[in-house]
């Protein structure tokens, strides 16, 4: 059984802030939602905080969580419904899906690409294939993942991987308002193409240290400096093939999912499409 969860977050409380500064720790509580059960397997998480007073986590676990030591840390000590977490079997619309059904979708990313110019290199991997060089290492790693940082290449990358994922993009209605910050961004030409819809809603970058650990997971006593560059996308659907989309849902959509990245969630189409 698989559950989505989603938990309002008390933004000025202390350990909220320290939650919602980091996707290291924000990471660590999720992971202890679920640390009570001896496989909890794939975990994805995504922070929607569009509005700063009332950010919220969305969660996908496999068994169901247990959000009680969360609350006592970042959530709202009141008692409301609209305060609380709200957590759901996911099976039910795992199986209502059909090809050909329309949703509104969200997805929090992270846009990279491989490349081995090194002028497009972060600090931290310059330094390391510095480091390399200078020791004499035998095996220079001359290829590194560096973000995507402009908003059409992020649109570029996820609308090139869509057809693998069960679901295509819809188009823009011919009737709707034009808008700033929808694809394409710098084409004010007529065109008889179709306009699909996606956009970012949001965009960031995330810098912390984290610890160096063996493959069994053992602590080597050093640490390294993680930076992750992320993207929000919304837009709309239509369902391909419903087995594919439904493992995208469970399983995520590219790297950095252990930092917030990954979870498509969809919803009710916003308006009444022709």
């Amino acid at each position: 059984m698989t559950y989505l969860s989603r938990i309002p977050i008390a933004p000025l409380r202390t350990g909220a802030r320290k939650l919602l500064r980091s996707p290291q720790a924000m990471h660590a509580a999720v992971l202890g939602a679920v640390a009570y059960h001896p496989e909890p397997g794939r975990t994805l998480w995504r922070l929607d905080a569009d509005n700063p007073h009332r950010p919220y986590l969305y969660v996908l676990t496999q068994p169901q969580p247990d959000w009680t030591a969360f609350v006592e840390q970042a959530g709202w000590n009141i008692d409301d419904a609209h305060a609380k977490p709200a957590v759901a079997a996911y099976k039910p619309l795992l199986a209502r899906l059909q090809a050909g059904q329309e949703y509104a979708f969200r997805l929090t990313a992270s846009p990279v690409m491989t490349t081995k110019r090194p002028e497009l290199l972060n600090p931290t991997q310059i330094a390391r294939q510095k480091k390399d060089l200078e020791s004499g290492k035998e095996k220079v790693r001359l290829s590194h993942r560096v973000a995507h940082r402009t908003t059409t290449a992020q649109i570029a990358w996820l609308t090139e991987r869509i057809p693998q994922y069960g679901f295509e993009l819809l188009p823009i209605p011919a009737t709707a308002d034009p808008a700033p910050g929808i694809y394409p961004f710098t084409d004010t030409e007529a065109t008889s193409d179709p306009i699909p819809d996606i956009r970012i809603a949001h965009h960031t970058t995330h810098a912390f240290t984290k610890n160096v650990t063996t493959n069994n997971g053992t602590r080597t006593g050093g640490t390294t400096k993680v930076t992750i560059a992320t993207a929000t996308y919304e837009g709309s659907l239509r369902v391909t093939d419903p087995v594919i989309l439904a493992r995208t849902l469970i399983t995520g959509i590219g790297r950095s999912k252990a930092y917030g990245c990954g979870l498509l969630t969809l919803a009710p189409p916003t308006a009444q499409r022709p």
